[in-house]
């Protein structure tokens, strides 16, 4: 995978997972409604800090699988993102405030959003299933480059897109809800269905030439 390949699927990736509704995406709104959008940026900024223990976990147990794993994990993977893109798509006709009962029991606004990410299984499942074995390959492949292009555009679309959203909110709730936010999830619905297919076929083409080897 070349590196501006990997910077596509980390942007792809970091936009869906940065706007879909979620318990994160619910902490964003409420801590902007509460405290300003300084309280829904810092939310925001949560996911790189507390993905860090979660990145090291995952990538500990992948490197210790077989290559025919990486594929196998390769098809779970785009199942798993055709699933985000189906949820995306089905919820996209709902509001954004359908979303906001998250978690409310840290007193600091990034404290609630290290422990929100913290305690959602889709972090885990992503790394396990997909960016893990990204990162895996790059390493493999001395594509140092592509590893980096790739986090580098994950997370600066996740993050980006919920500051952004935290700053729509702050200056008017009413912008969040009309037609440009749904349009903005049938986009990253449409997205994440596509790559899911890429991943699965990717993963499936794989598997048989090993079994063919």
């Amino acid at each position: 995978m070349t590196p501006w390949q990997a910077l596509g699927v980390g942007v792809s990736l970091g936009l869906g997972a940065g706007i879909t509704p979620g318990p994160l995406l619910g902490l964003v709104i409420t801590e902007t409604l509460r405290g300003g959008w300084r309280a829904g940026v810092l939310v925001a900024l949560a996911p790189p800090i507390a993905d860090l223990a979660v990145i090291a976990l995952c990538i500990l147990l992948l490197a210790r699988l077989p290559v025919v794993a990486f594929a196998v994990l390769g098809i779970s993977g785009g199942l798993y993102v055709l699933f985000l893109g189906w949820e995306t798509w089905r919820t996209a006709g709902l509001t954004p405030t359908a979303t906001t009962e998250a978690v409310r029991t840290a007193k600091q606004s990034l404290g609630k959003g290290i422990t929100v990410n913290l305690l959602n299984p889709h972090p885990y499942l992503f790394w396990l299933t997909v960016g893990g074995p990204v990162v895996i390959g790059g390493y493999r492949q001395a594509a140092f480059m592509s590893i980096i292009a790739f986090v580098a555009g994950f997370y600066v679309c996740l993050v980006g897109s919920k500051v952004l959203l935290a700053l729509l909110i702050h200056s008017g709730r009413a912008r969040l809800q009309g037609r440009g936010y749904r349009l903005a999830l049938r986009f990253s619905a449409a997205l994440l269905l596509l790559l899911g297919v890429l991943l699965v076929w990717e993963g499936v083409h794989t598997v048989g030439a090993i079994l063919t080897a």
